[in-house]
Parts: structure tokens; C-alpha cells; sequence
């Protein structure tokens, strides 16, 4: 049986929203713009949420896909 990794990812607030970093790493960063929240992630974006909550999941989901 494999032993699974915990992975922590670590939410900072921002001026203009939130970054998002594993480890080191910056995977995402979360803009509010207009009541809503955009996901950008390597200076693209790639998804519009009504709130922080479903921003942070399309980000985690995205960063998920991309590995």
C-alpha cells in the first residue's frame, strides 16, 4: 500500500486578492475585479467565480490537471 503525501498549500492575502503557494512555488493567484473573483494562473486566466470559495477550488482543480 502507497503511503499518501499531505500537501499543504498555504492562501495569502494580497491588495488586489489572494496568492496561492505550494511551498515555494506560486501555483495560482485569485483577483477581485468587479464583485467577482478571476483565477489567473501563469499569467492566464482561466476562470470567473462569485465567490473566493469557488475561485480557490477552480484553482486548486486547474493546478490538479496541469501537474
Amino acid at each position: 500500500m502507497s503511503k499518501k503525501k499531505d500537501t499543504e498549500l498555504e492562501v495569502i492575502d494580497t491588495a488586489t486578492g489572494a496568492v496561492i503557494n505550494l511551498g515555494k512555488k506560486t501555483i495560482a493567484e485569485i483577483k477581485e475585479e468587479f464583485g467577482t473573483f478571476v483565477v489567473v494562473m501563469s499569467g492566464k486566466e482561466i476562470a470567473v467565480a462569485r465567490t473566493f470559495e469557488d475561485a480557490l477550488e477552480e484553482a486548486i482543480k486547474a493546478y490538479n490537471l496541469s501537474i
